[in-house]
């Protein structure tokens, strides 16, 4: 009870300034970085601001790990990290304060080492962002600039604490919060009240982080994995533990490096670790799987919880088998490594591999979820050396597979089908079969299909069968999407790709369809435009031509030709234009783009509507036959 009692009356200045005034306080590595923002920013500082909170202020608990020479930050980063940026502006704005023991903070604080660097740069340079900002982003190029980074390598992390400390800079502008203020904050954060469990032995801290970051407080999935991971070495015990605690560590420190890469590494929409890891599971855990079953688990649609229920119940198989060596820290430490290869496989090599075969990230933009697992088999089976990941397939190979990924399921023949259209972890389990030729087993399917009950064992004749007809034809001429609108999209990108105009860009963000012809076209375009104007006799004839000219209009409107893909912010900024107000070469230079400048003046005449749009709907439908297919 004396215990507990003497812990509540601890304050922020007691733990962090007088107790440890001679050591550094660090990240560790295998810490997620920085990720606080705006949001979080905004009620820190009302938190300043609220006179409740200048006597009895609660800031939390902090879980700390004393190496000696220095504290480890096992819990509580993110705030101590924003207190660090609020301090940086505080300097700014009241330089004389420099003395105060909170400020000392400034030179013992370091963040994870991938952010480090930088943090420094905020700390030393933050007088020139500011200057440099204005009422611009810190992600702004200039404000990179102004700090000696590049963009490339600014990641998420650094650019949150860019903007904590912009935003907390534009508190003191505003008003919200007041430089002559400043003393009272420093000292309310100083008196806030406190917690904090000192940890002398690195495994008692794992066993304390997992306790208090599994039960109620939320985490990010692969948080809550590292958290279990260690939490299973530590309860195996033994003389290696410690060793193996700090080996899962260092995985997941490279794991967290990598994570604020995720974004530029992506091919299509938002990529993220917790994506990553649920195609791992399903096709290499702790190891590379063999049979159907173990690539079918966890479900593909797992959700959160699933993902923890499997790992947990691999960790308690490994528990209660009697085979040698068949700890949970062998399972531990074998997923943690093996995530990690996923992971780099993913940002890292993946990106690598583009650069010289486009392939990788158009069949990534296909279908990013069956390809993710396709690259983590095999780059792992085709690898240079046994601890590497580094193994590629032929131009050839990457062919099939995305022919594969586009024909599989785009025909007729799976109507009301009942059952399973496709078995792609059988297909998963006959690549990781040692004597098995990756080319040989995605030909097999690409010919006969997954279904051979539906077609017939020649999968590309029932393909070609269901497209290549006059019926067919007009149907993608006049109303392109159906349930494939996702096979349109990509071979409307594909179809750009084969004009050189390259919609890397586009793919990545959210994807729009822009209909070049509005679906709320007007009709004072029509009589405005026309040339020259049709006169009618009488009203009802006006009347009767219009619902004629709408009923044709229909029949076109929503056909491959009048289909171009543009972010989503670019068709709201197009909105509903006539077409030939329209200009595209601020989104893509080349392609359609670019086309689209020369037939302007056309779209002027609603009479060359419908040629403009199937012309170029058959440009595109003979290039699906053609070059996709054929």
């Amino acid at each position: 009870m004396n215990n507990t009692h003497q812990e509540d009356q601890q304050n922020f200045e007691s733990i962090f300034i007088s107790r440890f005034s001679n050591r550094s306080i660090k990240v560790p590595d295998y810490q997620r970085a920085y990720s606080w923002e705006t949001k979080q920013i905004d009620l820190f500082i009302g938190d300043l601001v609220n006179p409740a909170n200048r006597h009895g202020y609660y800031f939390g608990h902090f879980i700390v790990e004393d190496s000696g020479s220095h504290l480890e930050l096992v819990d509580g980063q993110q705030r101590l990290t924003t207190v660090i940026l609020f301090l940086v502006v505080c300097h700014i704005k009241r330089p004389e304060l420099l003395s105060q023991g909170m400020f000392d903070l400034l030179t013992r604080f370091e963040t994870v080492g991938y952010d480090q660097p930088v943090l420094r740069c905020l700390i030393d340079k933050s007088l020139a962002l500011i200057k440099t900002c204005g009422t611009a982003r810190p992600e702004d190029e200039a404000i990179i600039e102004s700090l000696g980074l590049s963009k490339e390598s600014f990641t998420l992390s650094q650019q949150r604490m860019a903007l904590a400390v912009w935003h907390f800079h534009r508190a003191f502008e505003k008003g919200h919060l007041e430089a002559s203020q400043i003393p009272d904050y420093i000292q309310m954060l100083a008196g806030s009240l406190c917690s904090c469990h000192i940890a002398k032995d690195k495994t008692v801290a794992v066993n304390i982080f997992e306790m208090h970051n599994t039960r109620g407080v939320p985490l990010k999935l692969i948080e809550v994995v590292k958290a279990k991971l260690m939490k299973a070495v530590y309860d195996d015990g033994g003389p290696q533990r410690d060793n193996d605690i700090k080996a899962i560590q260092a995985e997941f420190a490279i794991i967290h490096a990598f994570e604020e890469r995720l974004s530029a590494s992506s091919f299509r929409g938002e990529m993220t670790l917790e994506g990553i890891l649920r195609h791992h599971l399903r096709v290499v855990d702790d190891g590379i799987k063999k049979s159907r079953d173990e690539m079918d688990k966890p479900a593909k649609n797992a959700n959160t919880d699933d993902l923890i229920h499997h790992i947990s119940s691999k960790l308690e198989a490994a528990r209660t088998s009697t085979a040698s060596g068949n700890k949970r820290s062998t399972y531990a430490k074998a997923l943690a490594v093996e995530l990690r290869k996923s992971v780099q496989i993913v940002c890292d090599f993946l990106p690598k591999w583009d650069s010289s075969e486009n392939l990788v990230g158009d069949v990534m933009i296909l279908h990013r979820g069956l390809s993710c697992e396709f690259f983590l088999l095999v780059c792992r089976k085709l690898s240079s050396e046994e601890r590497q990941f580094d193994g590629t397939v032929s131009k050839d190979t990457l062919r099939l597979w995305e022919k594969l990924l586009f024909t599989h399921d785009f025909h007729g023949r799976y109507h009301n089908l009942k059952g399973a259209r496709d078995d792609f972890p059988r297909l998963f389990s006959e690549l990781g079969q040692d004597d098995g030729s990756i080319a040989e087993v995605i030909e097999k399917y690409v010919k006969k299909g997954f279904r051979e009950d539906r077609t017939g064992g020649d999968l590309q004749k029932v393909v070609l069968d269901d497209l290549d007809n006059e019926e067919s034809k007009k149907r993608f001429l006049n109303r392109a999407f159906g349930w494939w609108r996702g096979k349109i999209i990509y071979a409307l990108y594909k179809y750009e790709i084969s004009q050189r105009e390259d919609l890397r860009r586009i793919m990545k963000g959210t994807i729009s369809v822009e209909h070049i012809l509005p679906q709320e076209w007007q009709w004072d375009w029509i009589e405005k435009d026309d040339c020259p104007p049709k006169a009618f006799a009488s009203e009802q004839d006006r009347e009767k031509h219009r619902r004629e000219f709408s009923a044709d209009v229909s029949t076109f409107i929503d056909g491959l030709g009048n289909l171009l893909l543009v972010t989503r912010e670019e068709n709201s900024a197009l909105s509903n234009e006539h077409p030939a107000q329209k200009s595209y070469l601020h989104i893509c230079n080349g392609g359609s783009y670019q086309a689209h400048e020369a037939n302007r003046e056309r779209w002027r005449n609603s009479s060359n509507w419908k040629s403009l749009i199937q012309v170029r709907g058959e440009q595109i439908f003979d290039f699906i036959l053609n070059t996709m297919l054929k």
